[in-house]
């Protein structure tokens, strides 16, 4: 034996096994480096390991079988010992070995310590949201000793992040097909859906994660600070033919430290087994223990069809961009209706397509309304029952109690009967997580319920801060429960993140005037210039809840001329504070005779925050939704006007 390890030694069969090794292991990291950039396939580095696996022992006879010469390799036999060179060819392979070593040292510790650039393809941003905010003035902006948690969405580090947190951003398709971005976007949802159905943690919703994409975003830290989570989810999607690469990683944001990381080789049959085992490695990751019960859940969410979520990807992105800058959303939407059909085909289980689903039939309920013609009343019955059917599909396709709830809440506000209301509120104030419903707020204001949904608007801005729906919600929430501080300050938050959205603007306006801030609504005046009508619609409010009607009546020529008959949301404000209930039950009556009286009514009482700004007879249709749903009447929480009487 030890003359056999001599003859091994003496023949460098060690060494030239090792150096084989080294220069595969760089071989392999070079081909794992090029391989995008050359379009090499999925399987291109598993071809490569393979041949020099095969090679290793190919290399281990040539040395013990041939000797390096002068004159080139000869077999060993044929080369007398005296004239041997395998002392100087063993010092040679020493030096390429140490040499090769040290290479491999210095990229290891380059992937570690050299800070992280994921380039991404670029492609138009799905919603607007990362750009630098126009400023407001300082006299409205929102107190520093008093900021809501996440307000400023750019303002990293301003509260440690919850351990238990995370955010996935969108994969990398590594390729300039439109179905591959489809397909990584389908697959980092999947991922997100997963981990949210985790109790314990806190996921960043789409809306927001989904907003880093491109060549040009921040480190990962940095978007961790701007999400308000602990770690980072990316990755990377590259299809060829029936093959899938994956690769996968999450990051510690405190540290930029890559806690696990795995490159998956497998076809598209084993796309879903990829999505559960990357789920699964980050609760792992993060020491979060779940049951099988908490686990079933877990994948429950899953597609379970690379067609469908690709269908289903190319749907959400016509949605979002139907619902953002866009004056005729329900044509928008028009071109997603066949997607969502084909994906339901497809997966008939899949809730939150038919859900979104159901939203342009919402729209379009909402346009038949307000046209108020015979054959727009067809219409509005036939996109009720489309509306109810889809979601009623999406509520049995779900075994998750907070969506079925806030399913509840959307079926409900768009139907005509509201038999049931306050089981459905009271489902809803129950709700972990961060389920979303469009009309949520309507209903707690009505109920006397505001207060208790202000936690839960709160944790909405938590999973989804770069969202300024979210933060419109918080604000309309904190509202109607007399938070008028935390209205404010919601609504600059939102503004952050859309300096050109109305609604985030008058509700701040609203806030002001409700806080008793009448220079701030001034100074706000002046910076949105608004015409002398806003101006002396809210002088006069100033005026009337002080009691001064001649002042107010002056106000209130500035905005001109009353409507001719028609019906004022700004007038039947002023009729209510002023005391003129005549007026104001005549202008709700008016309104409660449109078949899209009870949205306008119900915003109207939550903006005015007076009480009963009409009379609850003079509003039959109103009333009899009031009574089903066993909801006060007055509207509990509202301010003092002295010249109301009622």
């Amino acid at each position: 034996m030890n003359q056999l390890l001599s003859e091994l030694r003496r023949r460098n069969v060690f060494r030239v096994a090792a150096a084989y090794l080294v220069v595969g292991w760089l071989v392999m990291q070079v081909i794992s480096v090029i391989s995008d950039a050359a379009g090499l396939p999925g399987w291109a580095d598993s071809l490569a390991l393979v041949l020099l696996l095969a090679g290793l022992p190919v290399a281990v006879f040539i040395a013990w079988a041939f000797e390096l010469t002068p004159a080139g390799l000869k077999p060993t036999e044929q080369v007398d010992p005296d004239k041997s060179l395998s002392r100087a060819t063993g010092t040679t392979l020493d030096i390429a070995i140490l040499a090769g070593l040290g290479l491999v040292a210095v990229l290891v510790l380059t992937s570690w310590l050299w800070p992280r650039d994921t380039p991404q393809e670029p492609r138009p941003d799905q919603i607007a949201g990362l750009a630098e905010p126009e400023s407001v003035p300082a006299t409205i902006s929102a107190d520093e000793d008093n900021q809501v948690a996440g307000a400023n969405a750019g303002d990293a580090g301003a509260e440690e992040p919850p351990p238990l947190s995370v955010a996935v951003l969108p994969f990398i398709a590594m390729s300039s097909d439109p179905e591959d971005r489809y397909f990584a976007d389908g697959l980092s949802e999947e991922i997100l859906n997963y981990l949210a159905a985790v109790p314990e943690l806190l996921v960043t919703s789409r809306t927001s994660a989904f907003q880093y994409r491109g060549d040009d975003i921040p480190s990962a830290p940095e978007i961790a600070a701007q999400l308000g989570v602990a770690h980072i989810v990316e990755g990377s999607v590259r299809r060829s033919g029936d093959r899938v690469r994956v690769t996968a990683q999450i990051i510690r944001a405190a540290d930029d430290i890559h806690l696990w990381s795995q490159t998956y080789d497998r076809t598209m049959e084993d796309v879903f087994a990829i999505q559960d085992d990357i789920a699964q490695n980050i609760t792992d990751v993060l020491d979060i223990v779940l049951d099988e019960d908490q686990r079933a859940r877990m994948l429950e969410f899953g597609v379970q069809d690379v067609e469908a979520y690709i269908l289903y990807q190319r749907a959400v992105e016509i949605s979002i961009s139907a619902h953002h800058h866009r004056a005729d959303t329900l044509e928008a939407l028009e071109p997603a209706l066949s997607l969502f059909e084909e994906v339901t085909r497809l997966a008939p289980g899949f809730s939150a397509a038919h859900q979104l689903h159901a939203d342009y039939y919402a729209h379009q309920m909402g346009r038949a309304q307000r046209e108020n013609t015979e054959d727009s009343l067809i219409t509005l019955a036939t996109a009720r029952d489309n509306y109810n059917r889809l979601l009623d599909l999406a509520k049995n396709s779900t075994r998750d109690p907070n969506r079925r709830a806030m399913i509840d809440v959307d079926r409900l506000f768009m139907n005509e009967s509201w038999v049931g209301a306050r089981t459905i509120i009271d489902q809803a104030s129950r709700t972990t997580g961060c389920p979303y419903s469009a009309w949520l707020q309507e209903l707690t204001m009505l109920s006397g319920r505001s207060e208790d949904f202000v936690p839960y608007a709160q944790r909405m801005t938590q999973c989804d801060p770069l969202n300024r729906i979210n933060w419109l919600v918080l604000t309309s929430i904190a509202y109607d429960a007399g938070q008028y501080d935390l209205a404010h300050e919601a609504a600059i938050a939102g503004l952050q993140l859309d300096s050109t959205d109305t609604d985030l603007m008058w509700s701040s306006a609203n806030a002001l005037f409700q806080a008793g801030r009448r220079e701030d609504v001034e100074a706000y005046m002046n910076f949105l210039q608004v015409p002398d009508y806003v101006r002396g619609f809210y002088a006069a409010l100033f005026e009337a809840r002080g009691g001064d009607r001649e002042a107010a009546i002056e106000a209130r020529t500035l905005m001109g001329e009353p409507s001719e008959g028609g019906i004022n949301p700004y007038e039947l404000r002023l009729h209510a504070v002023l005391g003129e209930r005549d007026a104001a039950n005549r202008m709700a009556a008016q309104l409660d005779a449109l078949p899209r009286s009870l949205t306008d009514l119900i915003r109207m009482t939550a903006t005015c925050r007076c009480g009963a700004m009409w009379d609850l007879e003079s509003t039959p249709n109103f009333a009899r939704i009031i009574q089903e749903a066993d909801f006060p009447w007055p509207p509990p929480g509202g301010d003092d006007y002295p010249l109301k009487d009622w």
